[in-house]
């Protein structure tokens, strides 16, 4: 993820990014996407010839960022929001883009697709989404194995939506 803005508002993105949660205890503390597990800064926030800041963030998150980060509708974030809706604190990348520029890519090796997304003053600017090969790709950028998703045997997931502490010691990948 790479957010360009002010120092302020790069902070506020990376808040939401770590912030965590738990509907079973009450109302959040701060405003949050969803099942991100983590986010770390990559260096610090080099300064842009416009004033403006630019931060790279590397993290892990459930599934994909149209579910954890987006406001769609098999999203966490309408899930959460039909379920607790006098206590609900979650975000989405367009909520968060009001002052700033944020520029995701992701990739769900697990079952085979990759998430490129750019939102700028609240409006998403770019959403695209295509296959990833996991037995690569050949010279023309075809995949060089066909998928079967009718013979798909992945790892079960475990979907909690409504809870996300951090331990500390605790790495997610997919």
């Amino acid at each position: 993820m790479k957010i360009k803005g002010s120092k302020t508002a790069i902070e506020r993105v990376i808040e939401c990014l770590n912030a965590d949660y738990n509907y079973g205890e009450g109302k959040p503390l701060h405003k949050h996407f969803f099942r991100v597990f983590q986010a770390d800064k990559a260096g610090n926030a080099e300064r842009n010839e416009d004033g403006t800041y630019t931060q790279v963030v590397y993290g892990y998150c459930a599934w994909s960022v149209s579910s954890c980060m987006l406001d769609g509708g098999f999203s966490y974030y309408q899930l959460v929001k039909k379920d607790h809706p006098e206590i609900f604190m979650g975000t989405t990348l367009a909520e968060q883009s009001k002052d700033c520029e944020i520029e995701v890519f992701s990739e769900e090796p697990g079952m085979c697709f990759s998430e490129h997304y750019i939102f700028k003053n609240g409006e998403c600017l770019c959403e695209e989404e295509c296959e990833i090969a996991s037995g690569g790709y050949d010279e023309n950028g075809k995949p060089t194995e066909d998928i079967d998703w009718d013979e798909y045997d992945g790892d079960t997931i475990i979907f909690n939506p409504y809870r996300v502490e951090r331990t500390g010691d605790f790495m997610w990948s997919c």
